[in-house]
This record gives C-alpha cells, sequence and structure tokens, in this order.
C-alpha cells in the first residue's frame, strides 16, 4: 500500500489533497500521513518512510520546506524517498533571482507542484510515481480519453 505524506501548515490544504487521491478509487488503498509543520514532517518521514512526500515549502513553522528536504537528504536512509514541493510561484522569478520550481530542484526535492494544482497534472504523475491505474470513469471525467 504506498504511504503519501502531505505536510502543510494549513489544514484546508492538506484537506483538498487528501480528498484528491480519492480519486484513485476503491481499488487502492493509500495511507495519507499528515504533518501540520516542519518539524512533525520530519518525524513522520522517519517513522513511516512515506513512498511520496508533497512538502510546502513555505510552512509558517520553525524551519521550511527546504530546511526538511535538506536534513532528509543528509541521511541516506532516507535518500530515496521522493519529495515533491509545493508552492504558489513555481514560475516567477525576479530579475536575476532564481523562481521557486529552480530553487526547489537545487534543494533536493525532485519535482513541484503549483498552487493551485493541477488536478490532471497532478493525477498523471502521481499514478505514473506510484504505478496506479487511473480509473476510466475519472479518465473520461477529465477528459484523458472520450
Amino acid at each position: 500500500m504506498p504511504k503519501i505524506l502531505i505536510a502543510d501548515d494549513k489544514n484546508e490544504n492538506r484537506f483538498v489533497l487528501k480528498n484528491f487521491f480519492k480519486l484513485f478509487g476503491n481499488d487502492y488503498t493509500i495511507e495519507i500521513i499528515e504533518a501540520g509543520s516542519a518539524k512533525e514532517s520530519i518525524e513522520l518521514i522517519e517513522a513511516h518512510k512515506p513512498d511520496l512526500v508533497l512538502m510546502d515549502i513555505k510552512m509558517e513553522s520553525e524551519f521550511a520546506g527546504f530546511d526538511v528536504v535538506k536534513h532528509i537528504r543528509e541521511r541516506s536512509e532516507y535518500s530515496s524517498i521522493i519529495i515533491w514541493a509545493i508552492t504558489a510561484h513555481a514560475l516567477e522569478a525576479h530579475d536575476s533571482e532564481a523562481s521557486d520550481q529552480e530553487k526547489c530542484l537545487n534543494a533536493g526535492f525532485d519535482d513541484f507542484i503549483s498552487k493551485p494544482f493541477d488536478p490532471v497534472n497532478l493525477l498523471l504523475k502521481t499514478s505514473k510515481l506510484l504505478n496506479m491505474a487511473i480509473p476510466e470513469n475519472v479518465k473520461k471525467k477529465i477528459g484523458l480519453i472520450s
């Protein structure tokens, strides 16, 4: 059973993502773990070793998502965990500053999801990563098949 950690300090963001994974239907059981702070994220990653972490990079807690990914990447036993950054500014860059997308990839995130997230893109990325088929009725609903 795949395990996904959703790390975001805002309950409503975790709620949306948690319910999003119900699109995979009853054929799959996905264990969803939730963290509301960077510190809690580290504790849960170390305790559960999830298959995928969706990490808000700008949590309002003791240290940011960038620090979490740095902490995890420094430990070989967790280095294979896939961590995707969640950011509201993935494509923005100001003057000579790197975009959040570039910063995320340079910091050790494996990929990024922009807020508000594109459900079709997230569904495709997640199904590929976790080797889970998208149900036919969902494919029709989102326009992947006619």
